[in-house]
């Protein structure tokens, strides 16, 4: 799964607290500190990315809107995160190629590591 930034990770961390699926407007009313537009936003990415899911439609006051919820429980993602910190080199740089919009610079910066480290040594 794709890395979270703060601020998904912290609304997904709040879906998890709040125990039930959510449309955004509903969010936003137990979670107003959170500017709905970052909301809807993180929604949209966090279902991208897996990390939650669209479930029944909800009617509000003129129109319909989708509740979501986690698609794993807090315990599943820190499972998950542990696996992969734990996982082969080969691995890590794969997950990197395939998620890199520029490989050139990846593996500039790879090289570098690799120097940097060399040089310790």
């Amino acid at each position: 799964m794709e890395k979270l930034t703060k601020k998904e990770f912290e609304i997904l961390r709040r879906l998890w607290e709040g125990g039930h699926p959510c449309t955004v407007s509903e969010f936003f009313r137990e979670n107003p500190d959170i500017a709905k537009p970052t909301i809807a936003k993180a929604f949209k990415t966090l279902s991208a990315k897996g990390y939650i899911k669209g479930g029944s439609f909800v009617q509000s006051k003129t129109n319909f809107a989708q509740a979501f919820s986690a698609a794993l429980t807090e315990k599943e993602f820190l499972k998950l995160k542990k696996n992969q910190a734990s996982a082969s080199p080969e691995a890590l740089f794969n997950t990197l190629w395939k998620t890199a919009s520029d490989k050139d610079a990846l593996l500039e910066d790879l090289v570098a590591l690799l120097d940097k480290y060399t040089q310790r040594s």
